[in-house]
């Protein structure tokens, strides 16, 4: 795909978005759109309703985080910041019915403010003559969530696999002197350029990376979200009387699989009430510690810390 038709592709599907339409990201995560060498992964959300799709691990597990948080309204990964003004992500929501949020400036004013190059492309038009046009950035992941008082507020999150680089492009590449400074320089001004770009419209940004998370929390994150939409052919109030039981199990210290192979030998399909312990975790009606893997057949210790305690912080309107 050319950057032309690249170009094309992304405004047709972000530049006339509007609340109520089915998001479309401004890449998808399949191959022929993904940057080369992406960890590509398509997460099917049952809370959204639809495909989200990521371009690297550290994007999934994040993505993954974000759709724990009983708060989350909704998520758009890879939004285009757009190079002109623009309205505010949450302009037309239903919630903020009445209301006029701030809107955006355009990355094309903002990266002339702060001595960064902005990316062209030439195309043609309808003449056929060839000009250059600002080509549109995109963000990661941008979360929607439902504040205190019931009103939703946007808060945008950079994802890299490592804090450093947000501060260094290409930081495992061989570089002269020369060529490390001038990355490390279009590292820190492209993070500016995203944080100025939602700080107009009043949004916080936060830099997240994938070595903030324990690896036992991402872990548990994929098993949990890989479970969490399964089908099932029991009753809602057998469900719902292996749920109390699962809960008596984790307080008295017995392995919860002895649970569920007494519901699967009484009523059949064991693998649906091994889907349904998964899915109370995931919906925080079952609360274990997430910091240690979830072991079924060894006694579960109770949560300690909440996980959105612990990286709570992220998902806050503002930096306190």
């Amino acid at each position: 795909m050319t950057p032309q038709q690249k170009f094309g592709l992304i405004v047709s599907r972000q530049a006339r978005f509007k609340w109520g339409d089915v998001y479309v990201p401004s890449t998808m995560a399949v191959p022929r759109e993904a940057p080369k060498g992406s960890r590509i992964s398509r997460l099917n959300s049952r809370k959204l309703g639809r495909t989200l799709h990521t371009l690297s691990t550290p994007e999934r597990v994040f993505t993954q985080l974000a759709l724990y948080h009983p708060d989350l309204l909704d998520i758009h990964e890879q939004k285009m910041l757009s190079p002109v003004t623009t309205g505010h992500p949450l302009r037309g929501h239903p919630l903020i019915k009445g209301t006029f949020p701030n809107p955006l400036r355009g990355t094309l004013e903002i990266a002339t403010e702060i001595g960064f190059k902005h990316y062209e492309i030439a195309i043609d038009n309808e003449e056929g003559n060839r000009h250059k046009v600002p080509y549109p950035y995109q963000g990661d992941l941008l979360l929607y969530m439902k504040g205190h008082d019931g009103i939703p507020y946007a808060v945008n999150w950079s994802v890299k696999d490592k804090i450093e680089s947000f501060t260094e492009r290409r930081r495992s590449s061989v570089k002269t002197p020369v060529q490390q400074r001038k990355d490390r320089e279009h590292a820190q001004l492209r993070a500016k350029l995203e944080k100025e770009y939602y700080s107009s419209a009043g949004i916080r940004t936060v830099q997240v990376s994938l070595d903030l998370i324990e690896s036992a929390v991402i872990a548990n994150l994929d098993l949990l979200f890989s479970m969490h939409d399964l089908p099932a052919t029991h009753s809602l109030e057998l469900f719902e009387e292996f749920s109390c039981d699962i809960q008596e199990a984790v307080k008295a210290g017995y392995p919860v699989a002895q649970v569920m192979i007494r519901y699967g030998a009484r009523w059949g399909n064991r693998d649906q009430f091994i889907a349904r312990f998964y899915q109370d975790v995931w919906n925080r009606k079952l609360l274990v510690n997430l910091f240690e893997p979830i072991l079924i057949d060894h006694p579960l210790t109770s949560e300690q810390q909440d996980l959105l305690s612990v990286y709570g912080t992220l998902f806050e309107e503002s930096e306190k």
